[in-house]
């Protein structure tokens, strides 16, 4: 069973705000640079108002989501402008 996602505002809320299942451990094994990118974001993302995760309102977690997607991007670009070592 390949579980590995669509990098879409759904699944991204799902996989990072979902409850830590062992489902959610393989998903998050089989996904690294979505993964990755959620942990990346959420270093840098702040609301305009402070509160825990737990008590994030919808539109918070579909802009964490957003600002993952972009992240995921941001990533793309730099592998695709990055010299390679033909060894």
């Amino acid at each position: 069973m390949s579980v590995v996602i669509k990098p879409t505002v759904s699944n991204i809320i799902n996989l990072w705000f979902g409850a830590d299942t062992p489902i959610r451990q393989y998903k998050i094994k089989l996904n690294p640079d979505l993964w990755g990118a959620c942990q990346q974001t959420n270093q840098n993302f702040t609301l305009t108002r402070s509160q825990p995760i737990e008590q994030y309102r919808k539109s918070d977690k579909v802009a964490f989501a957003k600002a993952v997607l972009m992240e995921l991007e941001r990533n793309k670009q730099t592998l695709a402008t990055t010299p390679r070592c033909l060894n």
